[in-house]
């Protein structure tokens, strides 16, 4: 076993027999024994964590420290806790995609990313939920592989307003916006604020608590945010339905298109509406992307129709 394996393996058993102290003290409050193996055992977790920290800077590993503070006496029910640390896992893997290969409009990505950016637990400790999160990164004498990843998580969790929003898209992709939301949506749900802070292997220190309230105010912020697109088309097709009453229509262009939807307002229609018929047809279409869902709704106004008309002879 390698000194690191071997240093982060003692860590994770004395960060347990802290845990375990705690809860036997809260119990005993005045029993003196239990004070002094608690303080003579953190004491030694800081020792463990000190030197933890020395071997994964020269094994270059990165070292996250995530923490969950409950907000309510819900406590920390196993499904919302994991929810918050898989969604995490997903944001910051989704970072690290746009950096290695584009910025995105779905949010996926491949095997390679998730082998590259996974965070591997290396143990738990008490002050709320705890977890030390490990990641490999080759560093070089330019910076280490996620070091970009890193600094974008800081600055995406600091938008303000849907035009931030935007602004943020622009930059890593609607896909990383989605993997915002739906890590800060995990943790509103879960009654979570929470604690992340960085220990990088060239000594850089990050970090911030993002209070529970800021994540619903992100989560907000994201819903609002969408890109439209408005577009005419104009085009001959058969009138296949229409209702007068409901404003309605569908035309389809033979071997190709269908388009129905709503009257545009002020349409004026033709004196002779038949079924089955060729028209010429003006159209309106509107898209709107949604950052929150990566849905698009898609409405479709009829502006103008002419006809009927002639099919053309082929």
């Amino acid at each position: 076993m390698s000194d690191y394996a071997f240093v982060a393996d003692r860590a994770k058993k004395v960060f347990a027999s802290v845990s375990r102290l705690e809860s036997r003290l809260a119990e005993r409050p005045s029993d003196r024994a239990v004070q002094i193996n608690l303080s003579a055992m953190r004491k030694l977790a800081i020792q463990v964590r000190e030197e933890m920290e020395r071997l994964a800077a020269l094994n270059q590993m990165e070292i996250c420290q995530y923490r969950i503070i409950p907000i309510s006496e819900n406590g920390y029910g196993l499904g919302r806790v994991s929810k918050s640390l898989l969604e995490y896992q997903n944001l910051f893997s989704q970072i690290y995609d746009a950096f290695k290969n584009g910025i995105k409009s779905k949010a996926t990505f491949g095997a390679d990313v998730i082998e590259e950016s996974s965070l591997n637990f290396a143990y738990s400790y008490s002050g709320s939920l705890g977890v030390a999160l490990l990641a490999r990164s080759n560093r070089d004498f330019f910076g280490g592989a996620l070091d970009k990843s890193i600094d974008a998580l800081y600055q995406i969790l600091d938008i303000d307003d849907s035009f931030a929003v935007r602004d943020a898209a622009k930059t890593l992709g609607t896909s990383v916006i989605k993997r915002v939301h739906d890590w800060s949506l995990a943790n509103v749900e879960g009654g979570f604020s929470t604690d992340i802070r960085w220990k990088k292997s060239d000594g850089k220190l990050f970090g911030q608590v993002i209070d529970r309230s800021r994540m619903e105010r992100i989560v907000g912020f994201i819903d609002e945010a969408s890109d439209k697109v408005t577009k005419r088309e104009v085009f001959e097709g058969i009138l296949v339905a229409v209702s007068l009453p409901g404003k309605t229509f569908q035309i389809v262009i033979p071997n190709a298109d269908t388009y129905s939807g709503k009257f545009a307002d002020g349409l004026n229609l033709p004196n002779e509406m038949t079924v089955g018929r060729m028209y010429s047809a003006t159209v309106e279409i509107v898209e709107v992307f949604y950052y929150a869902t990566q849905a698009t709704k898609r409405t479709v106004s009829l502006i103008e129709l002419k006809g009927p008309i002639m099919p053309k002879q082929i």
